[in-house]
């Protein structure tokens, strides 16, 4: 099992010599596709900050934060999918994540997903699906994978739970797509940790973060034991990254992973 944390590059390189270590307390570090891909900058831009990223001791594996706000997956009569644009910022996200060693791409993007109010569910979760779809597809040669993260009820009116988003993402395994589950948005929505263990076969990443206030571990003490041995009885054994509001991350991050290493254990 390895342990990453949701950060910059900038925020890391700052820890790590705030820390004084030459080995961090985490595995890889999880950055952003709008942060540090760039996908809809020049590519010197992006190149510069893979040129810091140089600077710290442990990889970029993941991003998350996949799509802007008003890059719509869905159309409707009264709103329209820039295809065009869309097809370019993927494809562009896919070849600077090769180019960086990253090998998950987290599709929450809540608002570019939400389904518009009146519009049918059903035909937005049809359109949403073909778009994911399509992109696991692109994925294939540049030995990258997108996870879907289903996302609490707060952030999006589509695909919340684990077992409505793994119900999406087995009609289009074929296409490479897998899944992602968020600890905290699984507490938010009062989805049951025993729903994990039979759907860790889709599982390839997860996230992890305290439920009030989405603060890191061990601010208020959530006990995640009873997450952990759904996944460990499913045989999960991947990557896990504290995606929360850090308050101060160079005092906060020892004893976030050293609490999860332990509940991890138990």
């Amino acid at each position: 099992m390895r342990f990453g944390i949701c950060a910059s590059v900038q925020q890391a390189v700052q820890l790590c010599e705030e820390l004084k270590a030459s080995v961090p307390p985490f595995d890889y570090l999880e950055e952003g596709v709008q942060r540090f891909l760039l996908p809809e900058q020049p590519q010197q831009n992006f190149e510069d900050q893979w040129h810091a990223a140089q600077d710290l001791p442990v990889a970029i594996e993941a991003v998350n934060a996949l799509l802007p706000a008003d890059l719509v997956l869905i159309t409707t009569p009264t709103q329209q999918v820039n295809s065009s644009r869309l097809e370019r910022y993927i494809k562009t996200t896919l070849e600077r994540a090769q180019q960086a060693s990253i090998h998950i791409i987290v599709f929450g993007s809540g608002t570019a997903r939400n389904c518009p109010e009146g519009f049918d569910k059903a035909d937005a979760l049809n359109q949403v699906k073909q778009h994911f779809a399509q992109w696991c597809v692109w994925a294939r040669p540049y030995d990258v994978q997108f996870v879907l993260e289903p996302l609490r009820y707060a952030e999006t009116n589509i695909l919340n739970t684990v077992i409505e988003s793994a119900a999406l993402v087995t009609e289009i395994e074929d296409s490479g797509a897998r899944l992602l589950a968020d600890i905290y948005h699984m507490q938010a929505n009062q989805e049951q940790p025993s729903d994990l263990k039979a759907l860790v076969p889709l599982l390839s990443h997860v996230h992890i973060a305290e439920l009030e206030g989405r603060t890191a571990p061990g601010h208020h003490g959530d006990d995640f034991r009873a997450y952990f041995r759904a996944l460990r009885q499913g045989g999960y054994d991947q990557r896990l990254s504290i995606e929360c509001n850090w308050q101060n991350l160079s005092a906060e991050v020892e004893p976030a992973i050293s609490i999860l290493k332990q509940q991890w254990a138990e």
